[in-house]
């Protein structure tokens, strides 16, 4: 994953006045009548976590939805906001490290939830021993330093976002314990829709043609292990790492091999890369968004659905020879 980034120079000396401020507060609610203040790293647990909240607390997002997680750089608004904030929620696991530096530096005393530590973990693009061949390689990447991390885009498979949402609930009323009944009451409706998400999905999943697709970026594992599809190459690794060239002409040998008419792009990434290699392969480009936050991607479960209508628009036919 890319490496966090250090707090711009010219939010030093905020950081420094905030977090002064802040030592005098505790983590623990001094007022029952004001709202628990939480700030959320990304949209999907940022939508989970206000909806559990309700009324009983004022849950900001941090990262804008359309930019990417990883190139995130606050701004003196995100500073002054987490210095407010009593609980932050973050994925952990690599993804939101500017989170936890923000957190650290603006508000100290302020309680951190890394969800990503709530549930059962993947490492990226890892295959069981028995399945390795001769495309080994190139579903691991080539960056052989990095193979065996951690996959921190949990939230994609909706079995592990409930867990997640238990996770949330459980923090949210040990923090504001007069509305802890109402926590888990909205926690016990989020959860019921994620199952029933869960059931949809995995009967759309199943009636899909063709279980294997190839992506820019490698945020889809944790969704095609719960769905027995397979995420056969991607594109970029690594974000920010740039593939070599025999790397891209190896997935393109792929592409041919397979018959595969079809790449996908994340909207929260630069398209041109991928726009190039789709009409390098003579495919159509596709689109998957992990992250969501826009008109048609504004709760997790329209993220997720809008992620399956995509895969059924290629995988749902044949495209594979």
């Amino acid at each position: 994953m890319a490496a966090p980034l250090p707090l711009s120079r010219h939010l030093i000396a905020l950081v420094a006045i905030v977090a002064m401020s802040s030592l005098a507060c505790s983590h623990h609610r001094t007022s029952p009548v004001s709202r628990l203040r939480v700030a959320v790293s990304i949209f999907p647990i940022y939508d989970l976590t206000r909806r559990i909240a309700g009324p009983d607390a004022d849950v900001t997002l941090l990262l804008a939805p359309g930019r990417s997680e990883h190139t995130f750089d606050p701004t003196p608004k995100d500073v002054e906001t987490v210095a407010s904030t009593e609980l932050a929620v973050v994925v952990g696991l690599g993804l939101d490290p500017w989170m936890n530096k923000l957190v650290h530096d603006a508000a100290p005393r302020a309680r951190l939830l890394a969800v990503g530590e709530h549930v059962p973990t993947l490492v990226l693009h890892a295959r069981p021993v028995e399945e390795e061949d001769s495309l080994s390689w190139l579903r691991r990447g080539h960056h052989e330093h990095e193979h065996g991390a951690v996959d921190p885009h949990v939230w994609l498979d909706p079995r592990r976002a409930r867990a997640i949402v238990a996770a949330i609930a459980r923090e949210l009323a040990l923090i504001d314990a007069s509305h802890a009944d109402a926590y888990r009451d909205r926690a016990a409706i989020v959860d019921a829709s994620l199952a029933a998400l869960d059931d949809e999905v995995e009967a759309r999943t199943k009636r899909f043609r063709t279980r294997a697709f190839i992506t820019f970026h490698g945020s889809f594992g944790y969704f095609a292990d719960r769905y027995d599809l397979v995420v056969l190459a991607v594109l970029e690794p690594y974000p920010g790492s740039q593939p070599s060239g025999a790397y891209v002409r190896n997935v393109l040998h792929l592409v041919a091999e397979k018959n595969i008419d079809v790449l996908f792009r994340e909207p929260q990434l630069d398209s041109r890369p991928a726009k190039i290699l789709a009409n390098e392969a003579h495919v159509a480009l596709g689109v998957l968004d992990p992250i969501g936050g826009a008109d048609a991607t504004d709760s997790y479960e329209k993220m997720i659905r809008f992620n399956v209508v995509s895969l059924e628009n290629y995988l749902g036919k044949e495209a594979f020879r």
